[in-house]
């Protein structure tokens, strides 16, 4: 069976974005991995399997040219790495070490650091199963803490369930090689560092303008961390967000003013509506029932729906939350499904490769097709 991967890491991006790396995805047929298991490997290291395995050569050049290959060598440290092959660096749009030496250094350090877990191994099993993931410091420093020398760490979310293995949306194909000062998971794409906080993924989208209007009228009378906007500006902060299409919105609002107001009106119509005929309460808690308080990737939500928890239970402990349906194809999250109490049944969709798993610095998007309601 063959998979369709949805990696489109285009190179004018990568030397663009400077200490990070905004890798998105594009559609790449590839032959599906069967998973190895390894044995342990007593008498080397990480960087020592970089140095045999020709396989990994691209990482390799990567971490040679960061400086990172020595620390990998040195068996009084311990890390845990989610490697890329060169099969994988080629399907995430890097073809040869040649690549990686002509990218910004400091992309090339993203690609690297954030791979890396210092300090820990963590072995498959040692994952939970539980929802959402593991959240877990890479080796990519994003800035301090205001006011003192501490490094922010930018956060990896492994996570496991019956049917896979993931760092992040990436499926591991090969994991468990463990060696003296750490163990290699092999993934089938590069797991890209996020460039952009929510903020930035949410305003900069202009198919998002009419839920950045509603959140901007749910803020209304509100000060500080009350605000959505103060949220999805937090750096540090982990939300999941099902954020509907300017089309979702204004299918909603036509239908709720039975017709007076067509879907093809201009958009400046449908943010006068927002401001004028939705109060700012009623504004809040819908745009509440979008956010989850937790980071989930597509591949962390269930094969059969379940219902979760958005931020609106913390205003409604009892509301049964959203009920939300993942389709995996090869590993990778292809679909989700995300029904609203109050949509009669009628599911919001959020398909790969443009809409599902935008990840950010501070939480990650699903663009979804249909206004989520509560009740």
């Amino acid at each position: 069976m063959k998979k369709y991967i949805t990696t489109n890491i285009i190179l004018s991006v990568l030397i663009a974005a400077g200490f990070f790396i905004s890798l998105a995805s594009c559609n790449k047929k590839l032959e599906e991995a069967v998973p190895i298991t390894f044995p342990k490997t007593g008498d080397t290291t990480i960087g020592g399997i970089l140095n045999q395995d020709t396989t990994l050569s691209i990482f390799r050049a990567a971490a040679l040219r960061v400086g990172v290959l020595a620390s990998l060598m040195d068996n009084n440290n311990s890390f845990t790495a989610f490697i890329p092959n060169n099969a994988a660096f080629r399907a995430s749009g890097i073809a040869s070490a040649a690549v990686i030496g002509a990218l910004p250094i400091t992309s090339v350090g993203g690609i690297v650091n954030y791979a890396i877990i210092p300090g820990e191994k963590y072995a498959s099993t040692d994952i939970p199963t539980t929802f959402p993931n593991l959240e877990l410091p890479s080796s990519l420093t994003i800035g301090t803490l205001p006011g003192t020398p501490v490094p922010i760490k930018l956060p990896i979310f492994p996570s496991r369930r019956s049917t896979g293995f993931w760092a992040n949306n990436i499926p591991v194909v090969a994991p468990d090689q463990r060696v003296q000062n750490g163990i290699i998971h092999r993934v089938a794409v590069i797991v890209a560092p996020p460039s952009l906080i929510l903020a930035q993924i949410i305003y900069g989208d202009p198919k998002l303008s009419l839920f950045s209007a509603a959140i901007a009228r749910g803020d209304s009378g509100q000060v500080g961390l009350n605000k959505i906007d103060s949220a999805i500006r937090f750096p540090l902060a982990n939300l999941t967000v099902f954020a509907p299409t300017d089309t979702a919105i204004k299918k909603y609002i036509s239908a709720a003013t039975g017709g007076l107001i067509p879907v093809g009106a201009p958009n400046a119509v449908f943010v006068g509506f927002i401001n004028t005929s939705i109060p700012a309460r009623t504004a809040q808690g819908l745009v509440a029932y979008h956010f989850m308080g937790v980071r989930a990737f597509s591949v962390n939500f269930p094969t059969t729906a379940a219902y979760f928890p958005t931020l609106l239970n913390g205003a409604i402990p009892s509301h049964p939350g959203v009920l939300v349906q993942a389709t995996i194809i090869g590993g990778f999250g292809a679909a989700l499904t995300v029904t609203g109490v109050g949509n009669g049944g009628l599911p919001a969709v959020s398909t790969a490769p443009v809409n599902l798993d935008k990840n950010a610095v501070n939480g990650v998007v699903h663009v979804i097709d249909r206004l989520l309601l509560p009740q």
